[in-house]
């Protein structure tokens, strides 16, 4: 389970963490828009927000707009309730200066909290080039790993390499990966735990990015 803290902000916002931008309050503008953070005035207290983006396209947030600010590391989500101060330009790049508190919440091992997603993939039992390729099915997904449904079989502490896409910009590309565990077998096929093996800092970053705005795009169809 994740573990929510208060933390320093000073010590925890960094300049080039990606964010991501959620807002809710506004119906015109509802989404969650990916950005990263530019510059940070720590004496004012106003963090400068690249413009936010959403499958390519740049959305300037007007001045007075709510929203939650999700700041991410390796390790943790750094998140903050804030408004928009508008557009405004430094050195040459539009952003959007957003005020900041002393304390921002962190949550912590957030790689290990899975969502439900259902996605087909394919996945090898060697890396060779042309090797023979199975279908399979998510069922959830971590940074971690992933429980999948397939016809075929597999033994605990197998090596696989699977293919999966996330989404238009994500994907796992022969992602190496360890089958963890072995549950009771559906009509469908053969249920599987996979723990993601050698994911790169960057890669892994991206995964809990997706996985967070996936949260937020359930919990606030829920309510």
């Amino acid at each position: 389970m994740a573990y929510v803290e208060l933390v320093d902000s000073a010590k925890s916002l960094k300049i080039g963490l990606p964010a991501v931008v959620n807002i809710i309050f506004v119906k015109e503008l509802e989404g969650s828009y990916k950005s990263n953070v530019v510059d940070i005035d720590f004496e004012r207290m106003i963090l400068f927000l690249s413009i936010p983006s959403l499958k390519g396209k740049f959305i300037p947030i007007p001045k007075g707009v709510r929203m939650t600010v999700s700041l991410f590391d390796r390790s943790s989500i750094y998140e903050f309730d804030t408004v928009s101060l508008g557009v405004t330009k430094m050195d040459n790049v539009y952003v959007i200066p957003v005020p900041f508190p002393e304390l921002v919440r962190r949550t912590e091992r957030r790689k290990f909290v899975r969502i439900q997603i259902f996605l087909d993939g394919r996945l090898y039992t060697t890396s060779e080039e042309n090797a023979e390729s199975f279908p399979f099915t998510t069922r959830n997904i971590s940074a971690g790993g992933m429980m999948i449904t397939t016809k075929k079989y597999l033994n605990v502490d197998d090596i696989i390499y699977v293919d999966l896409t996330l989404s238009e910009d994500l994907a796992l590309n022969k992602q190496k990966s360890r089958v963890a565990r072995q549950d009771e077998k559906l009509e469908d096929g053969f249920v599987y735990g996979l723990q993601f093996l050698d994911l790169s800092s960057t890669f892994e970053t991206r995964l809990v990015k997706f996985i967070f705005q996936k949260e937020l795009k359930m919990r606030s169809m829920k309510k």
